[in-house]
């Protein structure tokens, strides 16, 4: 059973699109609770009043000051005994949306945070794409820079997995083709509208990638992208087969030293990564300078 009174936090996925697929357990929470964190409070009224919940206390928690908001809302927790839930605008709270930050807090708060699980953009789309998906591998929304971007589809060789991510409908002909020079061989899925009147996903070869995407004259909001990437281009030339390059790896080493990965974590999650260990090595010390 879940706790009725706080302190308590609880994580509360909403519909991506078809209000329908909100749960009766997420309702009955967010009716339940004392507080609702929301991205935008304006887009929470609404989904509240669909959901024929009145009268209840909104706060906003957004991605900016997000380190600030959430250390107040957890003390406020605590003072005050309070049960809060957060929300995104859709989907599921902390999935490259606002609420981490939150949720780590409460954790080290010794407060109880309860998932409520529900619908979420990224397994929607990898369960309807036909790709494999024995090995998925998330990566938010990819960079914009033309040079991180690279360095970025560069290091999906060495992941041997598929890849999922997010993208603006503004920059999605230009990643395509970026990951085409990259991977000519990927099979990629692309989710619209998701779970909407005028849901589209089409899973398709790289190259028919750009032939829909010019069948539509305008296209508006972002979309959900999923590349199984096959062999890269460079594969029979200077790197070996699913060798990333010195930059794309020490870039992922970076990341890795900024999570807190040690080195020794970083030296075991690159062992396989077509390098000899002193060549990793020194590779691994120029990416902790470069923090």
């Amino acid at each position: 059973m879940q706790e009725t009174t706080g302190p308590v936090v609880y994580v509360v996925a909403t519909p991506i699109g078809n209000l329908e697929d909100m749960t009766p357990r997420a309702r009955r929470t967010l009716a339940g609770v004392d507080v609702v964190a929301a991205e935008d409070t304006r887009q929470a009224r609404k989904l509240l009043g669909f959901l024929d919940i009145r009268g209840k206390r909104l706060v906003s928690y957004q991605d900016h000051g997000e380190t600030e908001r959430a250390a107040s809302l957890v003390r406020q927790i605590v003072a005050e005994g309070l049960s809060l839930a957060i929300i995104t605008d859709a989907g599921t709270p902390c999935i490259s949306d606002p609420g981490y930050r939150l949720v780590a807090a409460a954790h080290a708060a010794g407060i109880k945070v309860h998932p409520i699980p529900g619908a979420s953009a990224p397994t929607t789309l990898v369960s309807a794409s036909g790709l494999p998906s024995d090995r998925v591998l998330f990566v938010g929304f990819l960079p914009t820079r033309a040079g991180a971007l690279q360095q970025e589809l560069e290091s999906w060789a060495a992941a041997r997995a598929s890849i999922v991510f997010f993208e603006s409908t503004r920059r999605l002909g230009r990643t395509l083709a970026a990951i085409r020079a990259v991977f000519p061989e990927a099979r990629v899925a692309i989710g619209r509208e998701l779970t909407k009147l005028y849901e589209e996903i089409v899973s398709v070869d790289i190259a028919e990638a750009s032939e829909w995407l010019s069948s539509h004259a305008t296209l508006k909001g972002e979309v959900s992208v999923m590349i199984a990437p096959g062999a890269p281009a460079g594969a029979a030339s200077g790197l070996a087969p699913g060798q990333m390059s010195r930059e794309a790896l020490i870039e992922q080493a970076r990341r890795g030293f900024a999570r807190g990965d040690s080195l020794k974590d970083l030296l075991l999650q690159f062992k396989s990564s077509g390098y000899k260990r002193p060549d990793l090595y020194q590779m691994l010390l120029i990416a902790k300078d470069k923090l």
